[in-house]
């Protein structure tokens, strides 16, 4: 492993160990360099409490000395240096009462699953105690320690559960997979928040829909709305939102995981429109395209198109209309309101004339052209 270490990172641990503290990389990192993958940052836990690690890094970001951990800055972006920690007394199912240690192993006795339980170290190696490198070796995601007491600390590591599963495609421990759904009712009691950026990140692994059996009640309780899975990987919230819900009293989800109103309004649109008929009609579709505009129209084909509907002669036609540069909104007329108001009319009959008017050119009955408009006025 020590030939993928970035130099700087290299150079945050040696610095470290020359003060005094043996620190070691840990979590994902080591994980997935386990894995064979690249790893997507670089964490260190070490002996040095927090105001130790500022004294060593004055320039470091105070990310939350509360849990002992520093943010420092390196070439690799902000490196989370955190201080071996032990957790107890957990309140509301997920925020633990934190005291230092001394003691690596400690720490590591604290993590969720055996997979993020090693430890790295430049000069003497992993330290592996729960047997992690075997667990990913066999592709089985197990809880360290007793798993019943794990979901009952922090009952955020169910959803943890099925995301590290869909992403690795590992199969859960017997008994971790037994008190994940025994504890699935806990999930209740974490923020809605929390689930929703959980639940966004397990619909983008590449394995969700291979699992989606097996942790079925932990979707029911998070999503009710999600009744069967599916292969596509959807990246958009707004089009992902609009694709699972069925039914309008779904959209319900979207105030209780707490969406933001832009994408609920977005996908209040899309999910209105997603079994609309779009005939291969120049005029139906700039029709359509003055009522959701061009982006909402690009998301609608992207929904159809994963609901197996052939869109190919609606992208030409659409192509073809911005192309052109055709008007299909009241933006793109030659004129405005402005020019209503010189010849006359008054402000509350402006509205309705301009409509008209525009519904007349998107149906090619009168020429998007200053005079010819004017002349209709």
């Amino acid at each position: 492993m020590l030939k993928i270490i970035p130099k700087d990172i290299l150079e945050i641990l040696e610095t470290l160990e020359k003060n005094g503290y043996a620190s070691y990389l840990v979590g994902g990192c080591v994980r997935d360099f386990l894995l064979q993958d690249t790893p997507k940052d670089w964490d260190i836990c070490t002996p040095a409490t927090p105001d130790q690690i500022l004294t060593i890094f004055p320039n470091s970001i105070t990310l939350g000395a509360k849990y002992g951990t520093i943010g420092v800055r390196s070439l690799e972006g902000i490196v989370e240096i955190t201080t071996f920690r032990i957790e107890e007394k957990y309140q509301d199912y997920r925020h633990p009462k934190v005291s230092f240690t001394q003691e690596l192993l400690e720490d590591l006795k604290r993590r969720d699953f055996t997979i993020n339980a090693i430890a790295y170290h430049p000069q003497n190696g992993f330290c592996d105690p729960f047997h992690g490198a075997k667990d990913i070796e066999s592709k089985i995601l197990r809880c360290v320690g007793e798993a019943n007491q794990r979901f009952q600390e922090d009952a955020l590591r169910i959803l943890r559960l099925v995301r590290f599963c869909s992403s690795f495609d590992f199969t859960p421990e017997s008994s971790t997979l037994q008190y994940a759904l025994k504890n699935t009712p806990l999930l209740l009691k974490i923020s809605s928040e929390r689930l929703r950026d959980e639940l966004l990140k397990i619909l983008q692994t590449t394995y969700w829909h291979k699992y989606f059996g097996i942790f079925q009640d932990i979707y029911s309780t998070v999503i009710p709305e999600l009744t069967k899975p599916f292969k596509h990987k959807i990246s958009n919230p707004s089009i992902l939102f609009s694709y699972i819900f069925q039914r309008q009293e779904d959209l319900q989800a979207l105030k209780r995981l707490k969406i933001a109103k832009t994408i609920s309004k977005r996908v209040q649109i899309l999910f209105s429109y997603k079994n609309l008929t779009i005939p291969p009609e120049k005029v139906f579709i700039k029709l359509l395209l003055k009522e959701i505009e061009y982006d909402n129209f690009l998301a609608l084909l992207e929904i159809q198109k994963l609901m197996g509907k052939n869109t190919k002669e609606i992208y030409k036609i659409l192509q073809k209309i911005m192309i052109a540069n055709e008007c299909y909104s009241l933006k793109d007329l030659k004129i405005n309101g402005k020019d209503l108001l010189k010849l006359g009319y008054k402000k509350e009959e402006i509205g309705k004339k301009l409509h008209s008017i525009l519904i007349s050119v998107i149906h090619e009955e009168i020429p998007n052209e200053r005079d010819s408009l004017i002349s209709q006025c």
